[in-house]
């Protein structure tokens, strides 16, 4: 029986999604009750910084909402779910 080798990427950079989970506070655009919003993007994953990504998607949700940017808060996927109807 052969053994199936596995081939390495060769510097190639993998592919994933990712999906990202904020809860945004006293903005207009959800009545000023708490507001969450979800974000999904592929990435090559040689290229992203995760925590610089998160630092501009909370300035970009702030000034979509038009709110400072400590009422944009990374939360968890669970409780993005408990408290939206997904």
């Amino acid at each position: 029986m052969r053994k199936k080798r596995r081939r390495k990427a060769r510097g190639k950079a993998m592919k994933c999604s990712i999906s990202t989970y904020y809860k945004i506070l006293d903005a207009e655009l959800y009545n000023y009750d708490d507001g969450y919003m979800q974000l999904n993007v592929d990435i090559d994953t040689k290229n992203i910084d995760l925590e610089e990504y998160v630092s501009m998607q909370k300035k970009s949700i702030a000034d979509m909402c038009n709110v400072p940017e400590e009422n944009v808060i990374p939360i968890s996927r669970l409780e993005y779910e408990t408290y939206t109807d997904e």
